[in-house]
């Protein structure tokens, strides 16, 4: 059975634009259930404010440079970015987590980034792949990146200056 998606702008800043899918018949996009689930709980309340304050800060300032996507996830990546593999002067864009927050993400280049969903990965040494809660995201953002880079090379999504070339109507079919 076929699942179609549609692409929508997330976010458009001065240096980046964020981009997500939304399934049909749902309601909400990808990114808007992420932020839907995790805005409001407590545990994650300054790591939750941290990322959506990095995504605007590479938005606005910085762009969307690879050494902030080192999170590589197969063919998408999680954001925030790896706390060692930052410049010292780069930490300070957000604080060492602690809950292991995880948005998942599909960096295109420098201006765009599709933003998917994600969750609290249990702490310690296990990967996605084993963690029972962000498992599905994890999955979810491998298969839209798949799909996504399969698009790009039939030449269906194309990206030219800050804005994505699609017809209007395409769908992603997982």
């Amino acid at each position: 059975m076929n699942i179609f998606a549609t692409i929508k702008t997330a976010q458009s800043f001065n240096k980046v634009t964020y981009y997500t899918v939304k399934f049909e018949n749902e309601e909400y996009s990808e990114f808007e259930k992420f932020i839907i689930r995790h805005r409001n709980v407590s545990e994650i309340h300054n790591e939750y404010n941290d990322l959506m304050a990095l995504i605007k800060i590479l938005g606005n300032e910085i762009g969307a440079l690879e050494r902030y996507f080192s999170r590589k996830e197969r063919k998408a990546e999680a954001l925030p970015p790896e706390w060692n593999k930052l410049r010292t002067h780069e930490r300070k864009l957000h604080i060492k987590y602690h809950h292991n927050l995880r948005l998942y993400c599909m960096r295109i280049s420098d201006e765009f980034v599709f933003l998917f969903n994600g969750g609290i990965k249990t702490p310690g040494k296990i990967t996605a792949q084993e963690c029972k809660v962000v498992r599905q995201y994890f999955r979810m953002a491998n298969k839209l990146a798949s799909c996504i880079e399969e698009a790009m090379k039939d030449g269906e999504i194309s990206f030219h200056g800050k804005r994505i070339e699609i017809e209007e109507d395409y769908e992603l079919i997982l």
